[in-house]
């Protein structure tokens, strides 16, 4: 009973008055307004629920702080010319120099400006067998190497982590070795992949899926790359440490007779940022949900009842609607 009585003297506290039912007033202008504004909140309620699903990154910037000695290094790239002729090097600014022709995969192919493919391996079996011995580190036979013309040059490195110069050369041009016919000098070449470090989602190296195409047998293709570390935290909170780069080109075509003085190849230049990357993936809260939902439904019907009670008093004139107490009159009427 004193619950009951509890309750009765609540509803002084009610802050949502009721309207009798005779003071009301429904009409079809207010109907279809209701219609249209339910077709609204259900837009921005799905709205609301694919953002609630998307996840957000964050971009934070701070000083490299890392002590990491060694860089990784990816690639994966086709040049027009046969594996037995290209040299790869890494030459960084402490004056180290790695040579790095066995540490990747060299595997004969043809080239195509669209993907690396090996055309000729469809209807002849020995390239299969040539190529399966290349790509499992073996020797092949070379002949067949020169036939295809081409050479894919894909793998990872560790590579010190200091500013270098990654490039790639014919043999007995630059360093020593058999000299290579000039001839057989072809630096057009299509990179799939080059990168630094681990892949993550969403990231984006500008050089992948990118094409040159060499007019003279003397040209060397130079980029410059601005490696800046990154620190990536996916919506699990783990951590990966990378690196993401921007990157200008430029090429240099020279005359036959200066090639003792310019060396022709691909030239990998590259620089490490002192500031570093964050990259953070969220997710919205239930919760946070709940409350945009509510505040969204909420203040369209708020507002827009408010607008139309404001049009309907300047169309009328501020004139009651003169049927809106009938029923109160006609009670009256018949007592």
């Amino acid at each position: 009973m004193s619950i009951r009585r509890l309750a009765d003297k609540a509803v002084v506290f009610d802050a949502f008055p009721k309207v009798e039912a005779d003071n009301q007033s429904r009409s079809e202008k207010g109907g279809l307004l209701s219609v249209l504004l339910a077709c609204f909140l259900l837009f921005l309620t799905w709205s609301e629920l694919s953002e609630y699903r998307r996840t957000q990154v964050q971009y934070d910037f701070t000083l490299d702080a890392s002590i990491d000695k060694r860089l990784q290094v990816n690639m994966d790239l086709t040049v027009a010319m046969p594996c037995t002729v290209l040299l790869v090097h890494v030459y960084d600014v402490s004056g180290q120099r790695l040579h790095l022709s066995d540490n990747l995969k060299m595997i004969p192919t043809e080239f195509s400006t669209t993907k690396a493919n090996s055309g000729k391996t469809l209807n002849d079996p020995k390239y299969i067998k040539e190529i399966v011995k290349a790509a499992s580190g073996q020797a092949y036979d070379t002949k067949v190497a020169i036939d295809m013309g081409a050479c894919r040059i894909f793998g990872s490195i560790q590579a010190n982590k200091l500013a270098a110069n990654l490039h790639i050369t014919a043999a007995g041009h630059g360093y020593q070795g058999q000299h290579t016919d000039h001839a057989v000098m072809n630096f057009t070449h299509r990179i799939d992949e080059f990168s630094f470090g681990e892949f993550y989602p969403s990231l984006v190296n500008p050089l992948d899926n990118s094409l040159e195409v060499a007019e003279t047998h003397f040209e060397a293709f130079d980029y410059f790359l601005s490696v800046v570390p990154t620190t990536y935290f996916d919506k699990h909170g783990k951590m990966l440490l990378t690196n993401q780069y921007a990157v200008t080109d430029a090429r240099r075509t020279f005359p036959e007779k200066l090639s003792a003085q310019v060396v022709p190849g691909i030239f990998f230049k590259y620089d490490l940022e002192a500031v570093t990357v964050v990259i953070k993936e969220t997710h919205r809260s239930l919760f946070d949900l709940v409350v945009r939902l509510f505040g969204i439904i909420g203040g369209s019907v708020v507002t827009v009842g408010f607008v139309y009670r404001a049009l309907r008093f300047a169309w009328t004139g501020g004139k009651e609607d003169p049927n809106l107490y009938a029923p109160v009159h006609n009670l009256f009427r018949s007592v």
